[in-house]
């Protein structure tokens, strides 16, 4: 990894720091979190779908936080419900 220093406005680091504190990362994986969210301007066909509206472009950027909520909100609905594949899986084997 490359080592980058970034200057903040104070309203930036204050985000920066609840963003690292909600979720247990580093100031420096939120960073790159969200340059990883950051669609890539030479991504001609994503440009070419949102332009014909074909691509539903989110009002505002999902947060490491939110995405963390969410996939516990999933967690949460699924926890002790058990998919039935291993059991159909086991019943195929034993010629059920």
């Amino acid at each position: 990894m490359l080592r980058k220093q970034v200057y903040l406005t104070p309203e930036e680091e204050a985000k920066l720091k609840r963003l690292a504190r909600a979720t247990g990362r580093t100031e420096a994986e939120i960073l790159r979190l969200a340059l990883d969210l950051l669609p890539e301007e030479e991504a001609p066909l994503l440009l070419a779908l949102a332009e014909e509206g074909l691509l539903e472009v989110p009002e505002r950027a999902v947060t490491p936080a939110r995405m963390e909520e969410a996939y516990r909100r999933y967690l949460d609905r699924v926890a002790g419900r058990g998919l039935g594949l291993s059991k159909a899986v086991l019943a195929d084997r034993e010629g059920r």
